[in-house]
C-alpha cells in the first residue's frame, strides 16, 4: 500500500496527472504485448475508427499530440495494417484515414483488455465510490471543456493583472 504522502504536491491537476501517468506507464507494456500497440497508438486507432474519413490534422488536434508524434503513430498504424489512408477528392494534400478490418479487431481486443485492467486500477474503490468518482470526473470534464470555464479563467486572469 502507498504511504500517506503518495504525492509530492497536493494540487488537483498534479495528482490527476500522476495517477494517469502511472496507470498508463504500468499498462503500456501489457497493451503492447496483447495487441501489438502502445496505449497512445490505440487512442489514435479508436479515434479513427469512431470517425472514418478523419484527417491527420483532426487527430493531432483531438489528441493534443504534436504533429511529428501524430505522424509517427499514423505511419505505424498504416504499416501494421490497422488503418488505411486515401487522398481526399476535395484536396489532394489531405489524406482521409479509416480503420481496416484488422484494426477493428485490434480495437476490440484492446477494449476487452482495457476493461479488465480498469477493474484492477479501481480495485481500492467500493462500487459506490467508483460511481461517485465517475460522476465527479464527468462533471469536471464538462466544466473544463465549457465556455463558462474559459470565461471564469479569463475573469480570474483579469483579477490578478489589476
Amino acid at each position: 500500500m502507498q504511504s500517506d504522502k503518495t504525492f509530492k504536491n497536493e494540487r488537483l491537476t498534479y495528482r490527476l496527472n500522476i495517477v494517469a501517468q502511472e496507470a498508463i506507464q504500468a499498462n503500456d507494456e501489457i497493451f503492447l504485448s496483447e495487441t501489438g500497440c502502445r496505449i497512445r497508438d490505440l487512442r489514435v486507432l479508436r479515434l479513427i475508427d469512431d470517425t472514418p474519413g478523419t484527417t491527420f490534422a483532426e487527430i493531432s488536434k483531438i489528441t493534443g499530440f504534436d504533429r511529428s508524434l501524430t505522424s509517427r503513430i499514423i505511419q505505424t498504424l498504416i504499416a501494421s495494417g490497422l488503418i488505411e489512408r486515401e487522398n481526399s477528392t476535395e484536396d489532394a494534400r489531405v489524406f482521409l484515414l479509416s480503420t481496416t478490418s484488422k484494426g477493428k479487431e485490434v480495437r476490440q481486443v484492446a477494449r476487452r483488455l482495457s476493461d479488465r485492467l480498469e477493474v484492477v486500477l479501481t480495485d481500492p474503490l467500493s462500487a459506490q465510490e467508483l460511481r461517485a468518482f465517475n460522476e465527479i470526473l464527468a462533471r469536471l470534464g464538462a466544466w473544463v471543456t465549457s465556455e463558462d470555464y474559459q470565461t471564469a479563467l479569463t475573469q480570474e486572469t483579469n483579477k490578478s493583472s489589476r
